[in-house]
């Protein structure tokens, strides 16, 4: 919005030190004495707070040693030839100084009257006019009032978040074709020594619009705009071309003075470069004590950014897998934040940032991790015995101590060789305890997991156990089978091979396997013979045989043993069951 003043501006003239024009009277005009009515009461003009002109600012240079000049209006001459003489009194309304001045009689009709007083910022003065026949005075004129104003006002600033002044960080956001609004901001200086408009002698017309223009100091007939309250205007433009151009804008205030024109060079560009990419950076410290305050810092690259941008933020924590929203944190001008938070959770807390963009830069999105700590968990493991046979079940029972709001424990089982696998997950019961049941084949290792909770840091267990390997045997060649007791025995004739077919598992190709061959008498069992090591086939069987040519009328046993060999880590040295046999003429 603008608009053209018409305020009618005065200016006093200010005389140079001795330029008196006239002798005061040797009666003091301060007295005004005697007064004759029939004498013509001057005229003074509709300024300096005079007639129409009502209370005036006048803005004359500060400080005027000298004085000021008045022009009266002194009726010409109508009575033998008599001169009348123009008088004035002038005084500052705070009483600190008055003084009069008068001039010689002439017969023009307006005289300039000179008072020797020295006129001071921010003072308000008053002054009347009367006329001087050598011996009377006329009746005054009414009192007029004036205040000086001769501090100026100032343009403080000129600010376009469009377009942002040349030499200064950031682009522009309007291109030729669009409209965009320059900011002025202006003050009225104060006399010196004083800090508000409001004090005694400290007056000042205050700012009363601006005036602006392109490319050139503005001038008669170039636009002007009021401020506001505070101060600032705006003004709308269109941009018609590109390139770089020039905003001058001068402050005036009330008293028609006008400040040195304060100067925004700014670039149009033709068309709107794309926005730029974006990477959100953060720094966070490694670990962090839970529920004690830690601060996330970060910034955005390719700035700077519009004042008043937010950024969101979402935490992802143990509690909160899906993440939850924190408040959203004010972006700086030049791409910087800080977020500070109180984590309650423990363990890893992922700190998520989410810059929506603008019509400058595409939106991005960074995230940095913080171990908030825990207190440790106690997890134990154990099994019913060490060692199992093979293929026998193995109770593994995890114990759990106290924790917060997680009771779930994994327990897992490794053979040796083997893949990882899951026995059970569960939680444990009131006495902290979970038990699953696993087939041992071979050494395996169990392990047991607590995930963590809120407050108590994820733990772990493990326990190992052996197998003995599996070594299983049949007997062939016999004719027939009988039983001693509850013992079963294969019958052979003394003609036949007795042979021991041995399988072993888990498979033990090429390793070591040993047979034993007992008889029955005298009511014990007697030790006969011990092969040395026999190699395990590709399937990991074998066998043994015997001849009986000599053996009619005898009971006897044979079982094979594996032996592991430094090799074989997996399974324990064992021997396979005792397989009975007799042998008939």
């Amino acid at each position: 919005m603008t608009r053209t003043l018409r305020r009618r501006r005065r200016r006093l003239v200010l005389l140079l030190s001795g330029a008196l024009l006239a002798a005061l009277p040797t009666t003091a005009v301060a007295a005004q004495t005697p007064i004759d009515p029939a004498l013509p009461t001057p005229t003074v003009p509709n300024e300096y707070g005079c007639g129409s002109d009502g209370t005036a600012w006048i803005t004359p240079s500060i400080p005027s040693p000298a004085g000021v000049n008045f022009d009266v209006g002194i009726p010409r001459p109508t009575l033998n030839g008599q001169k009348f003489q123009g008088v004035v009194h002038l005084w500052d309304l705070d009483g600190s100084q008055s003084a009069d001045g008068a001039t010689d009689q002439s017969p023009v009709p307006y005289q300039g009257v000179y008072v020797p007083l020295s006129l001071a910022d921010g003072h308000s003065y008053g002054w009347y006019a009367s006329t001087f026949d050598g011996t009377s005075y006329s009746e005054p004129t009414g009192t007029c009032y004036f205040t000086v104003d001769g501090s100026g006002p100032t343009v403080g600033a000129i600010t376009n978040p469009d377009l942002p002044q040349s030499g200064s960080p950031g682009r522009p956001k309007k291109a030729v074709g669009q409209s965009t609004t320059f900011t002025f901001s202006g003050a009225e200086t104060l006399p010196a020594g004083c800090t508000t408009a409001a004090a005694p002698d400290c007056q000042a017309s205050g700012l009363d619009h601006f005036v602006y223009s392109f490319n050139q100091a503005p001038g008669s007939g170039d636009p002007e705009v009021v401020p506001g309250p505070d101060g600032k205007a705006d003004v709308t433009i269109n941009l018609t071309s590109w390139g770089t151009a020039t905003l001058y804008v001068s402050a005036v205030d009330a008293a028609g003075r006008r400040s040195q024109p304060l100067t925004y060079s700014f670039y149009v560009p033709s068309q709107l470069p794309p926005p730029a990419s974006t990477t959100v950076n953060l720094s966070a410290p490694a670990a962090s004590p839970r529920a004690l305050g830690l601060t996330v810092t970060g910034w955005l690259t390719y700035g700077p950014y519009d004042v008043g941008g937010l950024l969101h933020v979402r935490r992802t924590d143990p509690a909160h897998p899906a993440g939850v929203a924190l408040p959203d944190v004010p972006l700086a001008a030049d791409g910087s934040f800080r977020i500070t938070d109180h984590p309650g959770v423990g363990g890893a807390n992922t700190y998520t940032v989410s810059y929506p963009g603008d019509a400058d830069h595409l939106a991005a999105t960074g995230s940095a991790t913080v171990q908030v700590s825990r207190r440790a968990a106690s997890l134990s493991l154990a099994t019913d015995v060490p060692t199992y046979a093979y293929g026998a079940a193995a109770t593994v029972t995890a114990h759990l101590g106290p924790t917060y709001d997680g009771r779930t424990v994994q327990i897992w089982a490794q053979p040796a060789g083997g893949k990882k696998t899951l026995v059970k997950s569960g939680s444990v019961d009131s006495q902290g305890n979970l038990r699953a049941s696993w087939q041992v084949t071979r050494a395996t290792t169990f392990t047991a997991a607590f995930a963590g909770d809120q407050r108590y840091a994820p733990a772990g267990a493990a326990r190992s156990v052996q197998s003995y390997a599996g070594v299983t045997g049949s007997q062939s060649g016999y004719y027939t089978s009988t039983h001693y007791g509850s013992t079963l025995y294969r019958v052979y004739h003394h003609t036949a091979t007795e042979q021991l077919n041995v399988s072993v598992a888990p498979n033990k190709a090429g390793q070591c396997v040993i047979y034993r061959l007992e008889q029955y008498s005298g009511g014990a069992w007697h030790t006969l013979s011990t092969t040395s090591c026999a190699a395990l086939g590709s399937a990991s069987t074998a066998s043994h045989r015997i001849g009986l040519s000599h053996a009619a009328g005898g009971r006897f046993r044979v079982a094979a043993g594996y032996l592991h060999s430094s090799d074989d880590s997996t399974n324990l040295s064992t021997w396979g069951s005792w397989q009975y046999f007799t042998v008939v003429q």
